[in-house]
């Protein structure tokens, strides 16, 4: 199990557990609460690195309030990092929007609504 990661370690001060994630047995789970800024990158550069190639990444979104560039680049950071799309979950509609306008729908797996 070394490769089991706490999530709480990673939640910044001004936000706590904005960041939440856990890596075990090549998959990789990633919880966003509230808003994900520029705050976060280096929270977030951290979760991006810790996806292995062959791991399959589910990220939920549906506590989040803010999506702006450093979500995107983080999004777009996973989906070059792993094989597999990218699973969103949670997704609320004005994220769905802002990957639509982006042209990120393609690249990640989206709920059906």
């Amino acid at each position: 199990m070394d490769d089991v990661f706490p999530p709480a370690p990673l939640a910044t001060p001004s936000q706590p557990d904005a960041v939440q994630w856990v890596r075990y047995d090549r998959l990789l789970l990633v919880w966003l609460r509230g808003a994900i800024d520029l705050e976060h990158a280096a929270v977030l550069d951290r979760v991006r690195t810790v996806a292995g190639r062959d791991d399959r990444v589910v990220v939920d979104l549906s506590a989040v309030t803010f999506f702006g560039a450093t979500a995107l680049n983080f999004l777009s950071g996973l989906v070059e990092r792993v094989y597999s799309p990218v699973i969103i979950s949670g997704l609320p509609d004005f994220i769905r929007e802002i990957l639509i306008r982006t042209g990120m729908n393609g690249m990640v797996s989206l709920p059906v609504r």
